[in-house]
Protein backbone atom coordinates (compact mmCIF):
# COMPACT_ATOMS: atom_id res chain seq x y z
CA UNK A 1 0.00 0.00 0.00
CA UNK A 2 2.52 2.57 1.02
CA UNK A 3 4.77 1.56 -2.13
CA UNK A 4 1.98 2.08 -4.31
CA UNK A 5 1.04 5.33 -2.35
CA UNK A 6 4.84 6.63 -3.41
CA UNK A 7 4.39 5.50 -7.14
CA UNK A 8 1.38 7.82 -7.73
CA UNK A 9 2.99 10.73 -5.82
CA UNK A 10 5.77 10.58 -8.38
CA UNK A 11 3.50 10.24 -11.27
CA UNK A 12 1.92 13.44 -9.83
CA UNK A 13 5.10 15.17 -9.61
CA UNK A 14 6.45 14.57 -12.50
CA UNK A 15 3.12 15.86 -14.41
CA UNK A 16 3.56 19.15 -12.40
CA UNK A 17 7.03 19.67 -13.58
CA UNK A 18 6.23 18.99 -17.28
CA UNK A 19 2.94 21.24 -16.77
CA UNK A 20 5.11 24.19 -15.69
CA UNK A 21 7.69 23.69 -18.25
CA UNK A 22 5.53 24.20 -21.00
CA UNK A 23 3.62 27.41 -19.58
CA UNK A 24 6.67 28.66 -19.16
CA UNK A 25 7.82 28.04 -22.35
CA UNK A 26 4.97 28.93 -24.43
CA UNK A 27 5.00 32.01 -22.51
CA UNK A 28 8.40 33.19 -23.46
CA UNK A 29 8.05 32.23 -27.19
CA UNK A 30 4.35 33.92 -27.26
CA UNK A 31 5.10 36.61 -24.80
CA UNK A 32 8.26 38.10 -25.99
CA UNK A 33 8.46 41.72 -27.19
CA UNK A 34 8.37 41.99 -30.77
CA UNK A 35 9.42 45.38 -31.00
CA UNK A 36 12.54 44.49 -28.54
CA UNK A 37 15.72 43.94 -30.50
CA UNK A 38 18.29 42.43 -28.58
CA UNK A 39 21.68 44.61 -28.55
CA UNK A 40 25.11 43.24 -29.11
CA UNK A 41 27.17 44.03 -27.07
CA UNK A 42 29.35 48.07 -27.07
CA UNK A 43 32.61 48.61 -29.28
CA UNK A 44 36.07 48.92 -27.36
CA UNK A 45 36.31 52.57 -28.52
CA UNK A 46 33.73 55.11 -28.96
CA UNK A 47 34.83 58.77 -30.51
CA UNK A 48 32.30 61.45 -30.80
CA UNK A 49 33.18 64.62 -33.42
CA UNK A 50 32.03 67.95 -32.21
CA UNK A 51 31.96 70.39 -35.66
CA UNK A 52 32.45 73.39 -33.54
CA UNK A 53 33.12 75.99 -36.27
CA UNK A 54 30.08 75.72 -37.63
CA UNK A 55 27.67 74.87 -34.46
CA UNK A 56 27.56 77.71 -31.72
CA UNK A 57 26.31 75.50 -29.08
CA UNK A 58 27.18 74.62 -25.22
CA UNK A 59 27.74 71.44 -24.40
CA UNK A 60 25.43 70.42 -20.78
CA UNK A 61 22.73 73.10 -22.35
CA UNK A 62 22.35 72.51 -25.99
CA UNK A 63 23.36 69.26 -26.13
CA UNK A 64 25.08 66.52 -24.04
CA UNK A 65 28.10 64.46 -24.18
CA UNK A 66 27.53 60.75 -23.52
CA UNK A 67 30.11 59.13 -20.62
CA UNK A 68 30.68 56.57 -23.19
CA UNK A 69 32.62 58.66 -25.09
CA UNK A 70 36.21 57.87 -25.11
CA UNK A 71 37.69 60.79 -27.55
CA UNK A 72 35.78 63.73 -28.16
CA UNK A 73 37.21 65.15 -31.73
CA UNK A 74 36.80 68.70 -31.87
CA UNK A 75 36.70 70.37 -35.46
CA UNK A 76 37.45 73.74 -34.37
CA UNK A 77 37.93 75.68 -37.55
CA UNK A 78 36.61 74.60 -41.26
CA UNK A 79 38.53 73.33 -44.39
CA UNK A 80 39.67 76.47 -45.68
CA UNK A 81 40.15 78.19 -42.28
CA UNK A 82 43.90 77.58 -43.04
CA UNK A 83 45.01 78.53 -45.97
CA UNK A 84 45.67 82.41 -45.27
CA UNK A 85 47.62 83.56 -48.47
CA UNK A 86 49.60 80.72 -48.72
CA UNK A 87 50.77 80.36 -45.32
CA UNK A 88 49.83 78.71 -42.48
CA UNK A 89 52.98 79.83 -40.33
CA UNK A 90 50.01 81.31 -37.37
CA UNK A 91 46.92 80.38 -38.54
CA UNK A 92 46.23 77.49 -35.90
CA UNK A 93 46.95 79.56 -33.00
CA UNK A 94 45.29 82.32 -34.39
CA UNK A 95 42.27 80.35 -34.96
CA UNK A 96 42.26 78.41 -31.82
CA UNK A 97 42.53 82.09 -30.02
CA UNK A 98 39.23 82.90 -31.10
CA UNK A 99 37.70 79.56 -29.73
CA UNK A 100 39.73 79.63 -26.35
CA UNK A 101 36.68 80.44 -24.19
CA UNK A 102 34.62 77.76 -25.48
CA UNK A 103 37.36 75.31 -25.24
CA UNK A 104 37.61 76.61 -20.98
CA UNK A 105 34.06 75.90 -21.04
CA UNK A 106 34.13 72.70 -22.48
CA UNK A 107 36.75 71.27 -20.21
CA UNK A 108 34.52 73.18 -17.44
CA UNK A 109 31.72 70.73 -18.72
CA UNK A 110 33.79 67.66 -18.42
CA UNK A 111 35.57 68.31 -15.09
CA UNK A 112 31.99 68.97 -13.57
CA UNK A 113 30.39 65.77 -14.67
CA UNK A 114 33.41 63.83 -14.19
CA UNK A 115 33.62 62.77 -17.98
CA UNK A 116 37.00 60.77 -18.70
CA UNK A 117 37.20 61.49 -22.44
CA UNK A 118 40.41 62.91 -24.05
CA UNK A 119 39.92 66.16 -26.14
CA UNK A 120 41.35 65.80 -29.74
CA UNK A 121 42.23 68.88 -31.94
CA UNK A 122 40.49 67.78 -35.19
CA UNK A 123 41.78 69.35 -38.43
CA UNK A 124 39.67 69.40 -41.68
CA UNK A 125 41.96 70.34 -44.81
CA UNK A 126 40.62 71.48 -47.69
CA UNK A 127 38.50 69.70 -50.21
CA UNK A 128 39.47 71.81 -53.66
CA UNK A 129 43.07 71.64 -55.61
CA UNK A 130 43.45 75.26 -55.08
CA UNK A 131 42.92 75.45 -51.31
CA UNK A 132 45.32 72.65 -51.51
CA UNK A 133 47.98 73.76 -53.25
CA UNK A 134 47.88 76.86 -51.63
CA UNK A 135 47.99 75.18 -48.15
CA UNK A 136 50.95 72.62 -49.20
CA UNK A 137 52.59 74.06 -52.23
CA UNK A 138 51.63 71.44 -54.63
CA UNK A 139 51.03 71.38 -58.01
CA UNK A 140 48.22 69.41 -59.83
CA UNK A 141 52.08 68.06 -62.09
CA UNK A 142 53.22 67.00 -58.30
CA UNK A 143 56.05 68.92 -58.06
CA UNK A 144 56.04 70.75 -54.71
CA UNK A 145 58.46 73.05 -53.01
CA UNK A 146 59.32 73.41 -49.30
CA UNK A 147 58.27 70.53 -46.43
CA UNK A 148 55.24 72.11 -45.62
CA UNK A 149 53.74 69.23 -44.46
CA UNK A 150 56.05 68.96 -41.79
CA UNK A 151 55.91 72.86 -41.03
CA UNK A 152 52.22 72.55 -40.59
CA UNK A 153 52.96 69.33 -38.48
CA UNK A 154 55.07 71.62 -35.99
CA UNK A 155 52.69 74.30 -36.25
CA UNK A 156 49.39 72.12 -35.01
CA UNK A 157 51.62 70.12 -32.30
CA UNK A 158 52.37 73.58 -31.32
CA UNK A 159 49.34 74.94 -30.86
CA UNK A 160 47.64 71.99 -29.38
CA UNK A 161 49.98 71.75 -26.76
CA UNK A 162 49.34 75.23 -25.95
CA UNK A 163 45.72 74.84 -25.84
CA UNK A 164 45.79 71.53 -23.83
CA UNK A 165 44.55 68.67 -26.40
CA UNK A 166 44.97 65.43 -25.69
CA UNK A 167 46.07 64.68 -29.55
CA UNK A 168 45.32 65.29 -33.02
CA UNK A 169 43.22 63.73 -35.46
CA UNK A 170 44.19 64.62 -38.82
CA UNK A 171 41.57 65.11 -41.76
CA UNK A 172 42.70 63.44 -45.57
CA UNK A 173 40.18 65.32 -48.08
CA UNK A 174 39.45 63.14 -50.70
CA UNK A 175 36.40 61.17 -49.02
CA UNK A 176 34.09 61.17 -51.59
CA UNK A 177 34.50 58.95 -55.20
CA UNK A 178 35.05 62.40 -57.25
CA UNK A 179 37.89 64.38 -56.24
CA UNK A 180 40.22 66.73 -57.63
CA UNK A 181 43.98 65.17 -58.84
CA UNK A 182 46.62 66.24 -57.16
CA UNK A 183 49.54 64.45 -57.57
CA UNK A 184 52.10 66.03 -55.19
CA UNK A 185 49.67 65.75 -52.13
CA UNK A 186 49.92 62.53 -50.88
CA UNK A 187 53.50 63.30 -50.63
CA UNK A 188 53.02 66.45 -48.57
CA UNK A 189 49.94 64.16 -46.39
CA UNK A 190 53.03 61.76 -45.49
CA UNK A 191 55.26 64.22 -44.42
CA UNK A 192 52.70 65.71 -42.29
CA UNK A 193 51.54 62.37 -40.96
CA UNK A 194 55.59 61.60 -39.73
CA UNK A 195 56.14 65.14 -38.47
CA UNK A 196 52.80 64.56 -36.34
CA UNK A 197 53.90 60.94 -34.79
CA UNK A 198 57.49 62.39 -33.70
CA UNK A 199 56.20 65.49 -32.19
CA UNK A 200 53.29 64.44 -30.50
CA UNK A 201 54.87 61.83 -28.17
CA UNK A 202 52.40 60.17 -25.59
CA UNK A 203 49.50 61.90 -27.21
CA UNK A 204 46.90 60.35 -29.33
CA UNK A 205 47.03 60.77 -33.26
CA UNK A 206 43.97 60.05 -35.74
CA UNK A 207 43.18 60.06 -39.24
CA UNK A 208 40.11 60.65 -40.73
CA UNK A 209 39.72 58.84 -43.85
CA UNK A 210 37.11 58.02 -46.68
CA UNK A 211 36.03 54.88 -47.80
CA UNK A 212 39.12 54.43 -50.21
CA UNK A 213 42.37 53.31 -48.91
CA UNK A 214 45.24 56.07 -48.46
CA UNK A 215 48.24 55.25 -50.53
CA UNK A 216 50.89 57.15 -49.42
CA UNK A 217 54.46 56.91 -51.14
CA UNK A 218 56.52 57.05 -48.10
CA UNK A 219 54.56 56.06 -45.32
CA UNK A 220 53.44 52.70 -44.48
CA UNK A 221 50.47 52.91 -41.69
CA UNK A 222 52.03 49.79 -39.79
CA UNK A 223 54.81 51.59 -38.64
CA UNK A 224 54.17 55.49 -37.63
CA UNK A 225 52.26 55.85 -34.60
CA UNK A 226 48.66 56.00 -35.77
CA UNK A 227 46.68 54.89 -32.74
CA UNK A 228 43.03 54.77 -35.23
CA UNK A 229 42.25 55.39 -38.63
CA UNK A 230 38.35 56.90 -38.54
CA UNK A 231 36.84 55.34 -41.70
CA UNK A 232 33.88 57.24 -42.91
CA UNK A 233 31.69 54.98 -44.65
CA UNK A 234 28.55 56.53 -44.90
CA UNK A 235 28.82 58.53 -47.91
CA UNK A 236 28.91 55.76 -50.38
CA UNK A 237 25.51 56.90 -52.16
CA UNK A 238 26.85 59.82 -53.12
CA UNK A 239 26.91 59.92 -56.68
CA UNK A 240 26.68 56.36 -57.04
CA UNK A 241 24.06 53.29 -57.51
CA UNK A 242 24.36 51.76 -53.74
CA UNK A 243 22.96 52.60 -50.02
CA UNK A 244 24.40 55.04 -48.14
CA UNK A 245 26.07 52.80 -45.73
CA UNK A 246 25.06 49.11 -46.44
CA UNK A 247 27.01 46.58 -44.30
CA UNK A 248 27.60 44.44 -47.13
CA UNK A 249 29.33 47.31 -49.12
CA UNK A 250 31.08 48.12 -45.91
CA UNK A 251 32.35 44.71 -45.73
CA UNK A 252 33.98 45.22 -49.19
CA UNK A 253 35.70 48.70 -47.62
CA UNK A 254 37.28 47.36 -44.95
CA UNK A 255 38.61 44.21 -46.70
CA UNK A 256 40.06 46.67 -48.72
CA UNK A 257 41.79 48.78 -46.25
CA UNK A 258 42.95 45.60 -45.17
CA UNK A 259 45.82 46.22 -48.46
CA UNK A 260 47.28 49.11 -46.46
CA UNK A 261 46.61 48.39 -42.87
CA UNK A 262 46.89 45.02 -41.07
CA UNK A 263 46.17 45.54 -37.63
CA UNK A 264 42.76 45.88 -37.59
CA UNK A 265 42.58 46.75 -33.86
CA UNK A 266 43.66 50.71 -35.56
CA UNK A 267 40.48 50.71 -37.88
CA UNK A 268 37.26 52.90 -36.72
CA UNK A 269 34.14 52.55 -38.18
CA UNK A 270 32.79 56.05 -38.58
CA UNK A 271 28.91 56.15 -39.38
CA UNK A 272 26.04 59.52 -39.03
CA UNK A 273 23.49 59.82 -36.72
CA UNK A 274 20.72 60.62 -39.74
CA UNK A 275 21.11 59.85 -42.83
CA UNK A 276 21.62 61.57 -47.05
CA UNK A 277 18.46 62.83 -48.89
CA UNK A 278 19.38 62.48 -52.53
CA UNK A 279 17.13 62.48 -55.83
CA UNK A 280 16.74 58.93 -57.77
CA UNK A 281 15.57 58.57 -60.77
CA UNK A 282 13.74 54.76 -61.07
CA UNK A 283 15.10 52.68 -64.29
CA UNK A 284 10.91 50.79 -63.35
CA UNK A 285 10.01 50.56 -59.72
CA UNK A 286 12.24 52.27 -57.10
CA UNK A 287 11.67 50.80 -54.41
CA UNK A 288 13.00 46.88 -56.58
CA UNK A 289 15.81 49.62 -57.49
CA UNK A 290 17.29 50.11 -54.07
CA UNK A 291 16.54 46.42 -53.54
CA UNK A 292 18.91 45.58 -56.03
CA UNK A 293 21.57 48.21 -55.16
CA UNK A 294 20.95 49.78 -58.95
CA UNK A 295 20.16 53.33 -58.07
CA UNK A 296 20.15 56.23 -60.63
CA UNK A 297 21.23 59.34 -59.42
CA UNK A 298 19.35 62.30 -61.04
CA UNK A 299 21.35 64.85 -62.61
CA UNK A 300 20.21 67.73 -60.92
CA UNK A 301 21.14 70.83 -59.15
CA UNK A 302 19.82 73.60 -56.51
CA UNK A 303 16.84 71.13 -55.57
CA UNK A 304 14.31 71.84 -52.84
CA UNK A 305 14.15 68.97 -50.42
CA UNK A 306 11.22 68.20 -48.58
CA UNK A 307 13.32 68.22 -45.19
CA UNK A 308 17.37 69.38 -44.69
CA UNK A 309 19.81 70.33 -42.24
CA UNK A 310 22.83 71.21 -43.99
CA UNK A 311 23.40 70.77 -47.59
CA UNK A 312 26.56 68.36 -48.93
CA UNK A 313 28.95 70.21 -51.67
CA UNK A 314 29.04 67.74 -54.50
CA UNK A 315 32.96 68.03 -55.81
CA UNK A 316 31.65 66.30 -58.95
CA UNK A 317 29.18 68.81 -59.29
CA UNK A 318 27.09 66.62 -60.61
CA UNK A 319 23.08 66.36 -58.21
CA UNK A 320 22.07 67.93 -54.98
CA UNK A 321 22.73 66.25 -51.40
CA UNK A 322 21.69 67.00 -48.06
CA UNK A 323 22.12 65.71 -44.45
CA UNK A 324 19.38 64.72 -42.38
CA UNK A 325 19.99 64.18 -38.44
CA UNK A 326 18.26 61.86 -37.02
CA UNK A 327 16.83 64.37 -34.44
CA UNK A 328 15.06 65.67 -38.10
CA UNK A 329 14.19 61.98 -38.80
CA UNK A 330 12.54 61.06 -35.89
CA UNK A 331 9.71 63.79 -36.63
CA UNK A 332 8.97 61.59 -39.57
CA UNK A 333 8.55 58.71 -38.01
CA UNK A 334 6.07 57.59 -35.75
CA UNK A 335 6.92 58.35 -31.79
CA UNK A 336 5.14 54.50 -31.25
CA UNK A 337 7.44 52.98 -33.48
CA UNK A 338 9.05 49.67 -32.68
CA UNK A 339 13.37 49.98 -32.90
CA UNK A 340 12.53 47.02 -35.67
CA UNK A 341 10.15 48.53 -37.36
CA UNK A 342 10.02 52.22 -37.18
CA UNK A 343 7.59 53.61 -40.01
CA UNK A 344 6.74 57.32 -40.77
CA UNK A 345 3.42 59.02 -39.04
CA UNK A 346 0.25 58.31 -41.29
CA UNK A 347 0.18 61.88 -41.90
CA UNK A 348 3.55 61.63 -43.46
CA UNK A 349 4.08 61.20 -47.65
CA UNK A 350 7.15 59.03 -46.67
CA UNK A 351 7.14 55.17 -46.93
CA UNK A 352 9.41 53.10 -45.29
CA UNK A 353 11.56 50.32 -46.72
CA UNK A 354 14.29 47.90 -45.38
CA UNK A 355 17.22 46.77 -47.74
CA UNK A 356 17.87 43.28 -46.42
CA UNK A 357 21.36 42.71 -47.64
CA UNK A 358 22.17 46.55 -46.77
CA UNK A 359 21.09 46.32 -43.43
CA UNK A 360 20.01 49.35 -44.02
CA UNK A 361 16.38 51.61 -43.38
CA UNK A 362 15.13 54.19 -45.97
CA UNK A 363 12.70 56.61 -46.51
CA UNK A 364 10.95 57.31 -50.23
CA UNK A 365 8.72 59.61 -51.97
CA UNK A 366 7.74 60.92 -55.10
CA UNK A 367 8.93 64.15 -56.33
CA UNK A 368 6.13 66.61 -57.07
CA UNK A 369 5.62 66.95 -60.98
CA UNK A 370 8.02 64.52 -61.28
CA UNK A 371 8.96 60.93 -61.69
CA UNK A 372 11.97 60.74 -59.47
CA UNK A 373 11.82 60.26 -55.97
CA UNK A 374 13.71 61.69 -53.02
CA UNK A 375 15.30 58.64 -50.91
CA UNK A 376 16.91 58.83 -47.56
CA UNK A 377 19.30 55.89 -46.41
CA UNK A 378 19.67 56.60 -42.35
CA UNK A 379 21.41 54.84 -39.26
CA UNK A 380 18.32 53.35 -36.64
CA UNK A 381 18.66 50.65 -34.39
CA UNK A 382 18.69 47.70 -36.59
CA UNK A 383 21.96 49.40 -38.79
CA UNK A 384 23.56 50.38 -36.06
CA UNK A 385 23.47 46.61 -34.40
CA UNK A 386 24.77 45.30 -37.63
CA UNK A 387 27.74 47.13 -37.54
CA UNK A 388 28.38 46.64 -33.86
CA UNK A 389 28.28 43.30 -34.41
CA UNK A 390 30.62 43.83 -37.68
CA UNK A 391 32.93 45.14 -35.52
CA UNK A 392 33.15 43.14 -32.51
CA UNK A 393 33.73 40.12 -34.40
CA UNK A 394 36.21 41.28 -36.87
CA UNK A 395 38.62 42.91 -33.77
CA UNK A 396 37.95 46.54 -34.90
CA UNK A 397 38.36 49.18 -32.37
CA UNK A 398 35.28 50.54 -32.07
CA UNK A 399 33.34 53.17 -33.46
CA UNK A 400 32.86 56.90 -34.03
CA UNK A 401 30.02 59.77 -34.70
CA UNK A 402 30.67 61.98 -37.83
CA UNK A 403 28.98 64.48 -35.27
CA UNK A 404 27.33 63.76 -32.05
CA UNK A 405 24.90 66.75 -32.11
CA UNK A 406 23.13 65.40 -34.61
CA UNK A 407 21.60 62.86 -32.28
CA UNK A 408 18.18 63.27 -30.67
CA UNK A 409 17.92 65.58 -27.57
CA UNK A 410 17.70 62.64 -25.34
CA UNK A 411 20.94 60.55 -26.98
CA UNK A 412 18.96 57.45 -28.36
CA UNK A 413 21.35 56.32 -30.78
CA UNK A 414 24.38 57.18 -28.72
CA UNK A 415 23.04 54.80 -25.61
CA UNK A 416 21.85 52.01 -27.86
CA UNK A 417 25.49 51.91 -28.82
CA UNK A 418 27.10 52.29 -25.20
CA UNK A 419 24.75 49.80 -23.75
CA UNK A 420 21.88 48.72 -25.68
CA UNK A 421 19.50 50.59 -24.11
CA UNK A 422 16.11 51.44 -26.90
CA UNK A 423 12.73 52.95 -26.59
CA UNK A 424 9.81 51.34 -24.99
CA UNK A 425 6.85 50.32 -27.23
CA UNK A 426 3.87 52.09 -26.74
CA UNK A 427 0.99 50.17 -26.41
CA UNK A 428 -0.31 51.48 -29.91
CA UNK A 429 1.18 50.29 -32.48
CA UNK A 430 2.75 52.39 -35.35
CA UNK A 431 1.04 53.33 -38.29
CA UNK A 432 1.49 50.72 -41.03
CA UNK A 433 -0.38 52.33 -43.87
CA UNK A 434 3.12 53.33 -45.89
CA UNK A 435 4.63 49.99 -44.70
CA UNK A 436 4.92 46.92 -47.47
CA UNK A 437 4.87 43.85 -45.59
CA UNK A 438 7.82 42.70 -48.00
CA UNK A 439 10.14 45.12 -46.78
CA UNK A 440 9.71 45.37 -43.30
CA UNK A 441 12.16 43.63 -41.29
CA UNK A 442 9.31 42.48 -39.16
CA UNK A 443 6.96 40.85 -40.97
CA UNK A 444 8.40 37.50 -40.74
CA UNK A 445 7.77 38.01 -37.17
CA UNK A 446 4.52 35.90 -37.22
CA UNK A 447 6.31 33.02 -39.10
CA UNK A 448 8.72 32.70 -36.57
CA UNK A 449 6.42 32.88 -33.34
CA UNK A 450 4.08 29.53 -35.05
CA UNK A 451 7.72 28.22 -35.58
CA UNK A 452 8.99 28.45 -32.37
CA UNK A 453 5.81 27.28 -30.60
CA UNK A 454 5.98 24.34 -33.31
CA UNK A 455 9.32 23.91 -32.18
CA UNK A 456 8.93 24.28 -28.57
CA UNK A 457 5.95 21.82 -28.54
CA UNK A 458 8.06 18.80 -30.68
CA UNK A 459 10.84 19.49 -28.03
CA UNK A 460 8.72 19.21 -24.82
CA UNK A 461 7.17 15.70 -26.74
CA UNK A 462 10.35 14.63 -27.02
CA UNK A 463 11.14 15.05 -23.37
CA UNK A 464 8.09 13.79 -22.45
CA UNK A 465 8.56 10.63 -24.09
CA UNK A 466 11.79 9.74 -22.78
CA UNK A 467 10.30 10.66 -19.20
CA UNK A 468 7.67 7.93 -20.35
CA UNK A 469 10.13 5.83 -21.51
CA UNK A 470 11.62 5.87 -18.10
CA UNK A 471 8.32 6.17 -15.75
CA UNK A 472 7.74 2.47 -17.70
CA UNK A 473 11.56 1.17 -16.94
CA UNK A 474 11.40 2.32 -13.34
CA UNK A 475 7.51 0.75 -13.51
CA UNK A 476 9.06 -2.88 -14.80
CA UNK A 477 11.92 -2.71 -12.30
CA UNK A 478 9.50 -2.15 -9.58
CA UNK A 479 7.12 -4.81 -10.90
CA UNK A 480 10.25 -7.16 -10.99
CA UNK A 481 10.87 -5.97 -7.44
CA UNK A 482 6.75 -6.69 -6.36
CA UNK A 483 7.75 -10.24 -7.32
CA UNK A 484 11.22 -11.08 -5.75
CA UNK A 485 9.52 -9.58 -2.94
CA UNK A 486 6.79 -11.95 -2.83
CA UNK A 487 8.96 -14.79 -3.55
CA UNK A 488 11.57 -14.30 -0.67
CA UNK A 489 8.32 -13.95 1.50
CA UNK A 490 6.56 -17.12 0.74
CA UNK A 491 10.14 -18.87 0.98
CA UNK A 492 9.96 -17.39 4.64
CA UNK A 493 6.68 -18.78 5.27
CA UNK A 494 7.49 -22.11 3.97
CA UNK A 495 10.71 -21.92 5.95
CA UNK A 496 9.11 -20.92 9.45
CA UNK A 497 6.71 -24.31 8.68
CA UNK A 498 9.70 -26.58 8.55
CA UNK A 499 10.85 -25.21 11.39
CA UNK A 500 7.30 -25.59 13.48
CA UNK A 501 7.04 -29.28 11.84
CA UNK A 502 10.93 -29.97 12.95
CA UNK A 503 10.11 -29.00 16.61
CA UNK A 504 6.84 -30.62 16.71
CA UNK A 505 8.80 -33.86 15.60
CA UNK A 506 11.76 -33.61 17.90
CA UNK A 507 9.32 -33.02 20.80
CA UNK A 508 7.16 -35.84 19.79
CA UNK A 509 10.06 -37.97 19.23
CA UNK A 510 12.02 -37.07 23.10
CA UNK A 511 8.32 -38.16 24.48
CA UNK A 512 8.40 -41.34 22.75
CA UNK A 513 12.21 -42.37 23.88
CA UNK A 514 11.05 -41.26 27.00
CA UNK A 515 7.89 -43.02 27.73
CA UNK A 516 9.87 -46.15 26.10
CA UNK A 517 13.04 -46.07 28.72
CA UNK A 518 10.19 -45.93 31.19
CA UNK A 519 8.45 -48.96 30.15
CA UNK A 520 11.80 -50.79 30.22
CA UNK A 521 12.86 -49.72 33.58
CA UNK A 522 9.43 -51.28 34.82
Amino acid sequence: MELHSFLSLSKFITLLLYTFFILMLIKKVLGQDLCYLQPTKPPRKIIGYYPAYKLNLRPGIDFNISPSIDYLNYIAFGPNDLVNNGSNLNNPFILLAYQNDRIDELKTYKKNNKLKFEIILSVLLPTDGNNLTRLFNVSASGSRSGGQGAQLATNLVSAANQFGFDGIDIDYPFKLPCYPLLGGFNSAYSDLLNGLSLQLRNKSLMITAGQYPINLNNTNFNNIGVDFINIQAFNLNVNSTTTSAGIDKILQIFNSWNTVVTDKSRLILGVEFGGIIEIVSPSKDIKSDIESQHIQIANVSNSKFPMTDEPIPDQCQYSSYAYLSWNTLKQVLSSSSCPTNQTPTSSSQWKYGFAKNAKQPYLYQQQTSSSNYFVVFYEDYQSLNAKLDYINNNGLAGISIADITKDSNDSQLMNFIASGTQPTSASVRPSTSSTSPSTSPSSNNTGAIVGGVIGSLIFVGAIAGVGFMLYQKRKLKMSDLLKDTKNQTCSDINRQDYSDINREIRSDTHNRIYSDTNHQSS
